[in-house]
């Protein structure tokens, strides 16, 4: 049957439209889907058998909801055939209603909605309510009461509009049919400028745009949300003027890619000026160990942002006052000075990265942060300061050629860590001086690791052909030549440690005595005895490296992430 092409949402969404999260094309959205890396491992032979019992454990808990919905869920899951929107539209005038709008295609799949139309109006009769039909122009509109708020519904070549206030009900309808008087939301220039730097070669999948400012003065209410409000502007808070992105599958040479935007006023004022994010070299430091879960390093103007947060601050709170509460706080408690001593001796770049400590616990994950110091020489001296003032907390160690320290563990609380150390890790917090970066986490094998990676290039993440690939693809994205921070992830390896926690015997264990109390664990727990996992070998087949790059231009701040199809 041919289905005549109707306006998109954001085309009948009117201007003021808030928020918003959209599908264009669930059917696509599904089979694009299926074509990604997890889409292909779900459908794998070895692993299939297992997906579909916990589907079947799904459909069976859904009985419940399909006696009241009068659809079992495999049918609910076809009735999107085409566009499926969700906006929240607030207009200026605050003597004017605000209110939900969704938007489903159904296409051929009508006569399921109209089954749950029908089961609406069931429930809203047990509530005391019920469905009344009027016509608004030349549409016939059902108003259900008893659902909690008045729903406002229209059913239009296979699409179904509900909204929850009238007013919004007839701009929608208004738009819909040619007739509306006011700009839409795709004729706004905010939305057309962050989903024009959201776009790619393919269609998104996935798409949400939302206007934080307009949101927070909409719904703010009472004397104080009054007064924030008015410090908006001396903050430069309303410099702040969107933000959305797009998710696309299965494009090209991408499995998958991300896009973030951050609209923002130019000339930056306030708080937005304080973003110092800048650009700079961005090759793994030699510690950086190639087997890490992910990597990220950031380049930013420290001096810039302290500097305009000062004044801000103090603007508002008195002359040195931002000053005196960061030495107050967090000073006086290390034992030097936050910014004569120690942020000179910050070049700005800092590293962020996880990796995986071993034997496998649900907290194996341990968090490694470097900040890279101008001078390790003179820094160093900031630090046996801090050290003296704290030196019955930490106790020095060393490991190759590199000294560091870490926190000092009372032997009861090593005991007790000892007796549950089947079931968890028992983070121990070290830090130290490695080349010219000051590296903190909160495992000692970790640091070791980061040691050992330092003296041995070939188990460094900067030499990794992974690394190397995804550097590549970054650098030909749109500012991608000099981002502003560039971040690396290894599904496989994030993947290898829930493969190996759920294969664990103390893991499996603690999922059969769960299973008795709780459902979903229970299906869970009969799927895994009846469907083993296959060997890890034939997750890794579908599984490839990814990336990403923070990027600040002209038009604001641009977050964008990809992953690649294995080949």
């Amino acid at each position: 049957m041919a289905w005549a092409q109707r306006p998109t949402a954001p085309q009948i969404l009117p201007q003021h439209t808030l928020g918003l999260i959209r599908i264009p094309d669930a059917p696509l959205l599904a089979e694009r889907f299926q074509s990604t890396s997890m889409g292909q491992l779900f459908q794998d032979k070895r692993i299939q058998p297992l997906v579909a019992q916990l589907y079947r454990s799904a459909q069976d808990a859904f009985k419940q909801a399909e006696q009241a919905l009068g659809v079992p869920l495999d049918q609910l899951l076809k009735i999107p055939q085409g566009e499926v929107c969700v906006a929240f539209v607030a207009p200026e005038d605050r003597e004017q209603e605000q209110g939900f709008v969704i938007i489903i295609d159904t296409k051929d799949e009508v006569a399921q909605a109209r089954k749950l139309i029908a089961s609406a109006e069931t429930i809203a009769a047990r509530n005391g309510g019920n469905r009344l039909t009027e016509k608004f122009g030349q549409e016939e509109i059902n108003i259900f009461t008893g659902l909690g708020p008045r729903i406002y519904e229209v059913e239009k070549d296979g699409t179904f509009i509900f909204s929850t206030a009238r007013p919004i009900m007839e701009t929608v309808l208004a738009n819909l049919n040619g007739a509306g008087a006011e700009r839409t939301l795709a004729e706004s220039d905010k939305f057309a400028t962050v989903m024009s730097r959201c776009s790619s070669d393919d269609q998104p999948h996935v798409a949400w745009y939302v206007d934080p400012i307009a949101l927070v003065r909409r719904l703010a209410q009472g004397s104080l949300a009054a007064t924030g409000l008015a410090l908006f502007p001396a903050l430069g808070l309303d410099g702040l003027q969107a933000a959305g992105g797009t998710m696309t599958f299965s494009a090209g040479e991408f499995d998958q890619v991300q896009h973030m935007h951050i609209l923002l006023d130019n000339p930056r004022m306030g708080v937005i000026d304080a973003i110092g994010l800048s650009s700079g070299d961005m090759t793994p430091e030699t510690w950086v160990p190639a087997d890490c879960i992910s990597y990220s390093t950031i380049h930013w103007d420290l001096r810039h942002t302290i500097n305009v947060a000062s004044r801000l601050y103090n603007t508002l709170m008195g002359e040195g006052e931002l000053e005196r509460q960061i030495q107050e706080k967090i000073g006086n408690n290390l034992g030097a000075d936050v910014l004569t001593e120690i942020v000179p001796q910050l070049s700005g770049l800092a590293t962020h990265l996880q990796w995986i400590e071993r034997p496998v616990r649900i907290n194996s994950p341990c968090t490694i942060v470097g900040l890279q110091l101008k001078d390790p020489k003179t820094a160093k001296p900031v630090l046996d300061k801090i050290l003296q003032k704290h030196s019955g907390t930490f106790e020095k160690q060393r490991y190759g050629q590199f000294d560091y320290w870490s926190v000092k563990i009372p032997d009861n609380r090593m005991q007790k860590a000892a007796k549950a150390g089947m079931e968890l890790r028992q983070p121990l917090p070290c830090f130290g001086i490695i080349n010219d970066y000051f590296v903190a986490t909160d495992s000692m094998k970790a640091f070791q690791e980061l040691v050992t990676s330092q003296a041995n290039p070939d188990r460094s993440l900067a030499t990794s052909l992974d690394f190397k690939l995804i550097a590549s693809k970054v650098r030909r994205q749109p500012g991608g030549d000099a981002p502003g921070a560039l971040l690396f992830s290894r599904p496989e390896e994030g993947l290898r440690f829930w493969y190996d926690l759920a294969n664990a015997e103390n893991t499996r264990k603690r999922l059969a005595d769960q299973a008795g109390r709780n459902p979903a664990l229970g299906a869970l727990n009969q799927a895994l005895r009846d469907n083993p996992l296959p060997p890890f070998e034939v997750i890794a087949e579908y599984m490839a490296p990814g990336g990403g790059m923070l990027v600040s231009d002209p038009s604001g701040i641009h977050y964008m992430t990809f992953g690649l199809k294995r080949k």
